[in-house]
Parts: C-alpha cells; sequence; structure tokens
C-alpha cells in the first residue's frame, strides 16, 4: 500500500516513558479584534492562540488576490458571490437546483426631502465602461450632471460565515445636506435557502432622514440547474412587483423587518444623529413553494443562527483534525486556512445524492482526483463522508466518469487518473481507520474490491501493449488539459501509478488467496521493466512519453513527481527526479512551476495548473508530503514554505496560483479540496505521523528553525490521541495526554499494533 511500501528508515522503540501528565493546549489562529460592525484588520497568529474562529479567519478585502465575483459567503447548503465597489451588492446566486450566475443585487434609497435616489451601481459603471468604454467615467459620478448619485464603498472585511463592509453618501443638494454613513453585513443561512443583508445607517445630520428602501434585482434568467437532466424551458424573467424576480420556475423575494412599505419599497424613518438598523432577506425558491409574506421580523434571528452553524462547523473540525501551532505565523494562518478551504467545499443540503457532499471547489461536482488529494484528512475529519463518496465513485465507474454532480447523475468525462486516484483513496482510508470491511461491500453486484480487479482487467484488455505499457490514447484533456501535446499516449506518470494499482491488487488477492494474485503482480512487474527500458531517459534523468509511431516526447510536468513514493521508481530514478526541484526549474517564488520554465516546448502562462505558469493547489503540497516521507525534509519545508505564502492572499486556497506573483487566473475555482493536502504536508511531514498497514504508528518529524516551537495535538489513531511537541534539539510525543518519548530527530518512535 501507498505510505506503506515505501523503504523504511531503521525503527526502534523508544525507551523513555514517563508517567508525567501533560494538558496541552489548543492553539490555532487568533481571532481579529473586532470593531464596529465587525470590521477589523488581519492580526498574526501566535503560539499562544485561541481555537480556531470566524474571527481568527477574517481577512480585509483589500488584502485578496482575486476578484469579487471569487469572493463568496457559504453555509453549507448555498453560496452567495460579493459585488465589489458597492456596499449593498450581491451577485451569483447558488443554491442548487438554482444557480443564477448572472443574478445581481443592491439596494437603493431614495430620500424624501430633497427627492434624491441614492443608488449602489458603481460596479455597473465600471463594468460598463471596461466592456463597451461607453457611459460616464465612475470616477465622475455624484458630480458630473446627468448622472446618478451614488453611494461610495470604503472598506470590506470578510469573515467565512459573513461580509462587512462601510461606504458614505455626503452631499449638499437644493440646499439640503443629506450625510449618511453606512455599514452592512451579508451572510448565507445554514437552514434555509436565503440570503441575509443587515444594514446599518447613521444620520449625520440634526434633521430627520425620510428614505425609501428600494430592492433592485436583475438576472437574464431564472431556470433550474440539473445536470444531465434535460430540464423544460423557465421561460421569460419577470417583475411582478417591487420585491419580487420571478420565472416559470424560480421566485427571488426580498423581504425585510421594516413593517411600513409602499409599491416601490420600504419607508424608514431615520431620526437626527442616530443610527438605525434594518435587515433584509433574499429569499430562492421554486415557484410551486408559496411566496413568503414581505414582512420578516426574524431576519436578526436567522442571522444569529447562521453565524453560530459557522462557529459549529469549524468547533467540529477541530475535535476532529489535529491542531498545529508553531512559531512561525504563515505556518499557522496556511494550516487554518487549508482546514477552512475543506469546509467550504462541504455541502450539507437534502436534496444532494450524498450528505454530507465533498466538491471539487465552488463547482457542485465531485471529482476523484481531486477527493484524492484530500483523502488523508477527510479519513480523519470525515471517514464515514469519505466512504460513501469513495463508493459513489466505483458506482460511477472507474473506467467511465469522472464528474459526479450534486444529483448522482454522472456523465461521460472521464479522466486516465480516475481508477488511480480512487486506489489513493482507498488506500488511506485503509490505513487511518483500518476498516476492511469496505472491500467487501457490495457495489453494483459486486464487492469494491471485485470492482477494483475488474477495473484494472478492463485497464490491461483496452490499452496494455505487448511490452506491458498501457496506451492510453490521444486527447490531453483525458490527461492533464494541457494546450500542447507530447503528454499523450504511453505516459510515464499514469504508467507508474497503473503499476502500483495492479501491485495493490495482487496483494490484496493474495491475502485472500485468489489464483489470480499472479496475474496482477506481472502486470505490475511488466510495466516497471518497460518504463525502464523504453521511457527512461538516463541523458536527462527523466522519463519521457511514447506515441504509437514510436516517437519520444519529453514534458517536464511536476505531474511525474505522483511516483515520488509510490514504490515504483528505482532509486537511481527518484534521485534524478527529485534533482530537478530546483530554481531554474520547477521552483518559484510562490511554489512550483506545473511544468519546468526550461521546458519551452509546453510552458505556458494561459492556464495555471497543469500548463507552466502555475500549479494546481494540490500538486506541490503533495510533492512535499512525498519529499518527508522519504527523507528529504529540507526541501519539503523549502517547498511548503513557498505554499504558506498563499495564505496571505486568499481568505481560502483556490484551483490554481500563479507561481511568480500570488495571483489567479480568474476564470477557474477560487476554492480547491485539494488544499488539504497541505494539512496533510504537515501532519504526515512536518510533524511526521506515519500510520502502518498492521496498525501500529510509527511518528518521525521533519524540523525546521524556521517553526521554532511547534505543536501538534489531538491525532487520533486506533482508539489513541497523539501530540508532538517540537523544538531545535529534540521531540516528545505524548500519548492520551502522557509523555511516552522523547527524542533526538532521525530517530522514530513506534507504537505496535495492540
Amino acid at each position: 500500500m501507498r505510505n506503506v511500501g515505501v523503504k523504511r528508515r531503521l525503527i526502534r522503540m523508544a525507551t523513555t516513558i514517563a508517567a508525567v501528565a501533560s494538558s496541552l493546549l489548543v492553539m490555532l489562529p487568533s481571532p481579529a479584534s473586532g470593531q464596529q460592525f465587525g470590521y477589523a484588520p488581519h492580526l498574526a497568529a501566535k503560539p499562544d492562540s485561541v481555537p480556531l474562529t470566524v474571527e481568527s479567519l477574517g481577512m480585509s478585502r483589500s488584502r485578496m488576490a482575486f476578484g469579487g465575483a471569487m469572493l463568496r459567503i457559504f453555509n453549507g447548503r448555498g453560496a452567495v458571490s460579493i459585488r465589489d465597489k458597492s456596499v449593498t451588492g450581491l451577485q451569483y446566486l447558488q443554491f442548487p437546483p438554482i444557480d443564477v450566475p448572472d443574478y445581481r443585487f443592491s439596494l437603493a434609497f431614495r430620500e424624501a426631502q430633497a427627492g434624491t435616489l441614492i443608488q449602489d451601481t458603481v460596479p455597473d459603471f465600471f463594468e460598463h465602461l471596461l466592456r463597451t468604454g461607453k457611459g460616464p467615467n465612475p470616477l465622475g459620478l455624484n458630480f458630473t450632471p446627468g448622472t446618478p448619485y451614488v453611494l461610495l464603498w470604503q472598506r470590506a472585511y470578510w469573515q467565512p460565515n459573513a461580509l462587512f463592509r462601510t461606504g458614505t453618501f455626503d452631499k449638499q443638494l437644493h440646499g439640503h445636506w443629506i450625510s449618511i454613513g453606512i455599514s452592512t453585513k451579508a451572510s448565507v443561512s445554514a437552514a434555509h435557502d436565503q440570503v441575509y443583508l443587515e444594514v446599518k445607517i447613521h444620520n449625520r445630520e440634526p434633521g430627520t432622514l425620510l428614505l425609501t428602501v428600494i430592492p433592485n434585482q436583475r438576472a437574464s434568467g431564472l431556470g433550474l440547474s440539473i445536470p444531465n437532466v434535460k430540464s423544460q424551458p423557465a421561460g421569460p424573467v419577470t417583475r411582478p412587483d417591487a420585491y419580487t424576480l420571478a420565472s416559470k420556475q424560480v421566485r427571488i423575494t426580498v423581504v425585510s423587518d421594516l413593517q411600513e412599505r409602499t409599491t416601490n419599497g420600504w419607508e424608514w424613518k431615520i431620526s437626527g444623529e442616530t443610527t438605525r438598523t434594518a435587515h433584509f432577506g433574499i429569499i430562492v425558491q421554486q415557484t410551486q413553494t408559496p411566496a413568503p409574506n414581505i414582512y420578516a421580523p426574524d431576519i436578526a434571528q436567522g442571522m444569529a443562527g447562521a453565524d453560530q452553524a459557522w462557529n459549529a462547523r469549524l468547533q467540529w473540525a477541530a475535535e476532529n483534525i489535529p491542531q498545529v501551532s508553531s512559531d512561525d505565523a504563515a505556518f499557522n494562518d496556511f494550516y487554518a486556512r487549508c482546514i477552512l478551504s475543506v469546509l467550504e467545499a462541504r455541502w450539507e443540503r437534502e436534496n444532494f445524492f450524498l450528505n454530507p457532499f465533498y466538491a471539487v471547489g465552488t463547482w457542485t461536482y465531485s471529482v476523484a482526483w481531486d477527493t484524492s488529494f484530500a483523502s488523508e484528512l477527510l479519513s480523519m475529519l470525515d471517514p464515514q463522508g469519505l466512504r460513501q463518496t469513495l463508493i459513489a465513485y466505483v458506482r460511477a465507474g472507474l473506467l467511465k466518469s469522472s464528474y459526479i454532480p450534486w444529483n448522482g447523475k454522472a456523465g461521460q468525462y472521464w479522466y486516465v487518473q480516475t481508477p488511480f486516484a480512487v486506489m489513493r483513496i482507498l488506500q488511506e482510508y485503509l490505513l487511518q481507520t483500518g476498516d476492511r470491511s469496505i472491500l467487501t461491500r457490495s457495489v453494483g453486484g459486486l464487492s469494491v474490491l471485485d470492482q477494483m480487479k475488474q477495473a484494472g482487467q478492463e485497464m490491461e484488455k483496452r490499452f496494455a501493449r505487448p511490452d506491458g505499457l498501457l496506451d492510453f490514447g490521444s486527447g490531453s484533456q483525458r490527461f492533464l488539459e494541457i494546450r500542447t501535446d507530447g503528454y499523450q499516449h504511453i505516459v510515464a506518470a499514469d504508467n507508474g501509478l497503473a503499476a502500483e494499482y495492479f501491485g495493490q491488487i495482487a496483494e490484496w488477492c493474495r491475502e485472500r488467496h485468489d489464483p489470480e494474485a499472479a496475474q496482477f503482480e506481472k502486470w505490475s512487474d511488466r510495466i516497471r521493466e518497460s518504463m525502464e527500458k523504453e521511457l527512461w531517459d538516463h541523458r536527462k534523468g527523466w522519463f519521457v512519453s511514447q506515441y504509437p509511431d514510436g516517437s519520444r516526447h519529453l514534458v517536464w510536468s511536476y505531474h511525474l513527481f505522483d511516483l515520488l513514493d509510490e514504490g515504483v521508481l528505482s532509486a537511481t530514478q527518484q534521485k534524478h527526479l527529485i534533482s530537478h526541484l530546483k530554481e531554474g526549474e520547477f521552483l518559484g517564488p510562490y511554489g512550483m512551476y506545473s511544468i519546468s520554465t526550461a521546458d519551452s516546448a509546453h510552458w505556458d502562462r494561459e492556464d495555471a495548473d497543469f500548463g507552466g505558469g502555475g500549479q494546481y493547489a494540490g500538486m506541490p503540497l503533495r510533492i512535499a508530503e512525498s519529499l518527508y516521507h522519504l527523507g528529504y525534509g529540507e526541501l519539503a519545508w523549502d517547498i511548503l514554505a513557498r505554499c504558506t505564502q498563499w495564505a496571505r492572499y486568499f481568505p481560502y486556497i483556490p484551483q490554481s496560483i500563479f507561481t511568480d506573483f500570488p495571483g489567479n487566473t480568474q476564470v477557474e475555482m477560487p476554492l480547491e479540496l485539494s488544499a488539504a493536502n497541505g494539512i496533510q504536508a504537515i501532519l504526515f511531514g512536518v510533524f511526521g505521523l506515519r500510520p502502518q498497514e498492521d496498525g501500529s504508528l510509527e511518528i518521525l518529524p521533519s524540523y525546521h528553525h524556521e517553526m521554532g516551537h511547534a505543536t501538534m495535538t489531538g491525532y487520533r489513531y486506533r482508539g489513541h490521541s497523539y501530540s508532538v511537541l517540537m523544538d531545535s534539539r529534540e521531540y516528545s510525543v505524548y500519548r492520551d495526554g502522557n509523555l511516552a518519548a522523547r527524542n533526538p530527530y532521525g530517530e522514530s518512535t513506534l507504537f505496535p499494533k495492540e
């Protein structure tokens, strides 16, 4: 099995056992100190910090390296994105099957005495000018004759549960002053398909302010979005009244706890030099559901419940994931944001075919390859959730479908990587949980193991050449979705993973005295031998891809590093591959290049994750974890430390990040489940947790001086809880709160199977 078949260092049982009880403090990044309306600067984590909260994960909008459409508020069952340059603006409603990417919302305020309409439409003018080159310059609003009066936004501060914004309007109109300060909080319900907006207005003037609050909504279409199901036309979008946007299928209604209203909006009276608060809700429904009452007095309670739900979600994670702290604030913050990224990908909706449903990111599909970068973590956090996800992948067909949408109706799009990803998930689930019953779990009339065997036999039948190498055909989208050719047909990375796949099946067959073990072992050995003979370029220290015409193509993709700890490389091959992990080839300021900068034929900057100029979030973290397993701790830390900088610029980890600078392509997902591999690199690399196939546990930390003092608490394994403390001289291991060993680095601690 992966992580077990790797050559291990000599292990000796630590003899220093002391009866000293230790109560270890839970440590995670400290919360930001809240200021009025929730706006607060980000504070660095400290070793003596308090447990993970929504406040500790807060981040100023000005720090973030992606656009407003990529910044969302999510609460398990639905999401809304932020409208930049506004104080009340929101966009993109996502409450499957209702998914409205072009939805736009804001509030406008008509002041009675001057008859002035104050809008929150600055982003509309920016977008129109940039798209068409026409219309008023947004910088001229509020003083250019004939242009609208608008709110001016000031600051924005994001937390997982909410977005806080401040704005102002200060104008003398027709001899009358209108001067208001406005603060808002937007959040999403965890119990209903609703978005909330709290609005606080401070009337700076002595006179009473009389406002009509007008909800503005628009969308080009309001249809149901159900993957791989043909739906009926939704018809045109209509506005039955000032509060409602509707089609034949979907209704979106804006409600408020303001009682007085007209046909145009709510009436709001704010006395001079006072602050008043009102709440608004965006209720998302299918049209067969009864329409809501426009008066909704319980919105504030709903917002409080949404906040509680997020804190409960973080508390649940803290109780099931080991907690980490060090003197390196970037390290701490990165760990916390990787945890957050997993929670941001966890959907809990009653209409999803799996509940919970671990999406690939903001896209509501589950993909085995992406989940394989999170399977060690999910085996700890939610083993039952991972188990049902794995079964869903097997049921969908390992050689048939790679994308499973929220409704479970998988399409026919297939990645070559899928069977190998499912194998990795299964191996890591078994290592952490010891739940071998999953191998005999019936799926489609066959056990999971028999399904894996059948997929292996089908791979051999469909793709194997006489020399054993697998030719997966053409079409770069089946491999890495890069825009140059050369990485197709007989690809070393996928062949190496196939060898590991066949070898693992052989091992499980031998355990069951299955005579087919010999055939799987033969296939595995033949691939390894042919890779050495046909694909290894001794001069370059790299594997080539081979096409049916015999041509050989050198593509310097970091995908090849997936083989580092799979047990399929010779010591020489492993050493040569690792030698390329350096500046000028794969390493850059903010992580790794997905294709070496030395590869002028295939490196590009168009697509960051596998095309060259950036990285898919999980890959450098997986590579770092593998290097830790193999004893290259200094190099592993070098890669990990480059990646920890992401937390300075992203509230949660996006799918792809450029390597030269902290940016994103803006068209790929702003969230990626594979960020979980950051947690895994830290736990199973830095802190050296090594669960074994037989249920024993080896601990072999890898210290780096930049960490200072470092602590990992609460790793639960086979009925016990483990903690590791590191300083510059040695490390200590605690089992169930009692000191079990204190050892120098390089000397492992082993807890035998009980």
